[in-house]
């Protein structure tokens, strides 16, 4: 009976870095279902205040009047996306005071 018991297929390596990859891809998977269940990682992700979000304003802003967006410098994001264009008052024309373009000092001479 011990004669045909063969252990033969455990002592070499066949399959073993097969094996290896299935390990590796549960613990992988395991963990991506762990963050993306997270509530933590939801509210980060989703929501008005959420990165996505908040990507959307920077581009959308940035795209619109070629400075970066903050918050704290810029005001509402609401006001800002629905100027008018009326006046030079926007943040593409004056930052803080002072024109982004440049003028000639002198008047320009009538031909």
């Amino acid at each position: 009976m011990e004669k045909s018991f063969n252990l033969g297929i455990l002592k070499n390596n066949i399959g073993q870095s097969a094996v290896e990859y299935i390990l590796l891809l549960a613990v992988i998977s395991s963990l991506s279902y762990t963050f993306y269940n997270n509530k933590k990682f939801k509210s980060f992700l989703a929501g008005k205040d959420g990165m996505f979000a908040t990507m959307k304003k920077g581009i959308s802003y940035s795209y619109r009047y070629g400075v970066e967006y903050s918050q704290e410098v810029s005001g509402s994001y609401d006001e800002k996306m629905q100027f008018e264009y009326t006046t030079n008052a926007h943040d593409t024309y004056v930052k803080d005071g002072k024109s982004r373009f440049f003028t000639g000092t002198d008047a320009y001479p009538k031909n």
